[in-house]
């Protein structure tokens, strides 16, 4: 037994590999993030709770769960869907037109649908969900 030695000095813990992994996560991170001009979607939220009149005379795109597609309310196939779309817009873009789908379609089924509204040249185009 020895009481009298002194213990070693304490080591200390160097910061120096910490910040050297931190900076190398900082670039990777930096370097695997992607820049890319996101489009976005611009839509208008309602404040109101009923429908409004002009909600009457709009085109209803209906997505339903099942994958099925329907204009109104006859169901269309997914590639008829740009030909029904253009016959019921016959010349009028300004017409109101209703994406409406059911719980458990995915979101991007309801982006690509918007988009492809868009691109025939709808301008009032909503998206709308079943409660």
């Amino acid at each position: 037994m020895q009481l009298g030695q002194p213990r070693p000095p304490a080591r200390l813990i160097s910061l120096t590999p910490l910040i050297d992994v931190v900076f190398i996560l900082l670039v990777f991170f930096m370097l695997a993030s992607s820049y890319l001009d996101w489009r976005s979607v611009g839509l208008t939220v309602s404040s109101g709770v009923g429908v409004a009149a002009s909600d009457v005379r709009a085109i209803l795109v209906s997505l339903h769960a099942d994958g099925s597609v329907s204009v109104g309310a006859g169901p269309v196939g997914k590639q008829a869907l740009r030909s029904v779309l253009m016959e019921k817009f016959a010349g009028n873009l300004d017409q109101r037109v209703v994406i409406r789908s059911d719980p458990g379609v995915p979101l991007q089924r309801a982006v690509d649908t918007l988009d492809l509204v868009r691109s025939i040249g709808a301008t009032n185009v909503s998206l709308s969900r079943k409660r």
